[in-house]
């Protein structure tokens, strides 16, 4: 296995780009966990950390395709050092302002993402540049193992970091990283167009129109198509809504302090993924209709969502502890042996021609798609309390689990 990503790990640009995106990654994480817990423990409300989530998500909203297009009629490499360097002095400036007041964070969310709108699709469009064309799928694979890594690594020690550093000293460190992040991309090439058209961009923006209703049509045409991207988009929807409400979760549910929610929540449901990872993967090899992993994975998930709210609290602890660990590994294996079949039977039954209009804006989507529900859930959160929020997802889980069982032979073809 080592030896087929030796190409890559033997070439010095690659790993400078790598070695951004893993700073860059684990910053981000850093920074959820640390502005979700300070704005939860400044005001206890879980309407104000759905509003964090919100500020993250406006700029991929109404500035990401245009961003994403004006990437190709630009220098990556510069992209890539001066939104780094921009993202590492905007941390720095809040570390010494943080104090004044906590919905400062609001704003500093929103310029973050902006920033990374224009990162995050230089960082992609560099590998063609920077690494021969049969590294390709080792480059992306190894740039999703970082991110997951990422996720589980950052909000593990962001607890220690928050809890024993204090938040201005864990922001200080999260722009050093980003700086470093910058310094690593000074090594790259130039990574620019040659041939520059000066209506590019405008093509490039009207052509992403485009193919967001193309698209659009044929997911709302094709039932093969439909029905996965929309469990896919309604299993984001609900991540979503869990890692808003997660200090909620930890205090009502877990019984410990909120500054433990990266250590004992987030951490085992990330490890759970990583096992979901390594074994889906080899059940659909072994010929495992995906229509069965879903059916049992969705089943699991309601089960665990029930056992959060009506069993884990009955317990002292240190055994709830205990148990919420195993139960969230549980939710993170069963996250994943939803997804990956649903995400493969899309990509199978999905025409050639469309993938790209489908897979290439189903962030895009799913992040529109996910505003409101995550709002809606604060406020159920906040008038009714975290059980009743659980109860509601468990309950959509488990129709989804009774209608597949029950309709989805007739409504899909043989999967």
């Amino acid at each position: 296995m080592i030896t087929e990503y030796a190409g890559l790990f033997s070439n010095r640009k690659f790993l400078y780009l790598w070695t951004s995106q893993i700073l860059s990654q684990l910053t981000i994480q850093i920074m959820n966990f640390t502005l979700l817990i300070l704005l939860f423990d400044r005001t206890g409300s879980t309407i104000a950390t759905s509003f964090l989530w919100i500020s993250y998500a406006l700029p991929a909203i109404f500035i990401g395709p245009f961003a994403a297009a004006s990437i190709d009629v630009t220098d990556k490499r510069k992209v890539l050092i001066i939104t780094n360097f921009l993202q590492s002095l905007l941390i720095f400036l809040y570390a010494l302002v943080q104090h004044t007041s906590v919905f400062l964070l609001y704003g500093i969310a929103i310029l973050y993402s902006l920033l990374n709108q224009f990162y995050v699709p230089a960082e992609l469009s560099s590998l063609p540049t920077l690494i021969k064309k049969e590294f390709l799928s080792q480059a992306n694979g190894l740039f999703f193992i970082t991110q997951q890594a990422a996720l589980i690594i950052g909000f593990g020690i962001a607890s220690p970091f928050y809890t024993y550093l204090g938040f201005k000293n864990t922001l200080l460190i999260c722009s050093m990283l980003l700086l470093l992040a910058s310094v690593s991309t000074v090594f790259l090439p130039r990574m620019i167009v040659i041939e520059r058209q000066t209506k590019l961009l405008e093509k490039n923006l009207l052509a992403f129109v485009k193919k967001i209703l193309e698209g659009y049509e044929l997911i709302r045409e094709n039932r093969n198509v439909l029905a996965p991207f929309l469990l896919l988009m309604s299993l984001q929807i609900a991540l979503a809504i869990a890692v808003v409400n997660a200090p909620v979760i930890a205090t009502a549910i877990f019984g410990i302090p909120i500054n433990l929610i990266g250590l004992f929540l987030i951490v085992p449901a990330g490890v759970g993924s990583a096992i979901g990872a390594f074994i889906i993967p080899r059940l659909l090899r072994k010929n495992v209709r995906k229509i069965k992993l879903i059916q049992n994975f969705l089943f699991v998930l309601s089960l665990v969502l029930f056992t959060l709210i009506f069993i884990l609290p009955n317990f002292p602890q240190p055994q709830r502890l205990v148990i919420g660990m195993i139960t969230l590994i549980l939710s993170g294996i069963s996250f994943v042996g939803v997804f990956i079949p649903s995400q493969t039977f899309l990509q199978e039954k999905t025409p050639g021609g469309f993938r790209g209009r489908v897979f290439g804006n189903y962030w895009f989507l799913v992040t529109i798609a996910t505003v409101f529900p995550v709002i809606f859930s604060g406020t159920i959160t906040e008038l009714f309390g975290i059980k009743i929020l659980l109860f509601i997802l468990a309950i959509g889980l488990a129709s989804l689990f009774v209608f597949i069982r029950n309709r989805g032979e007739a409504f899909l073809s043989s999967i």
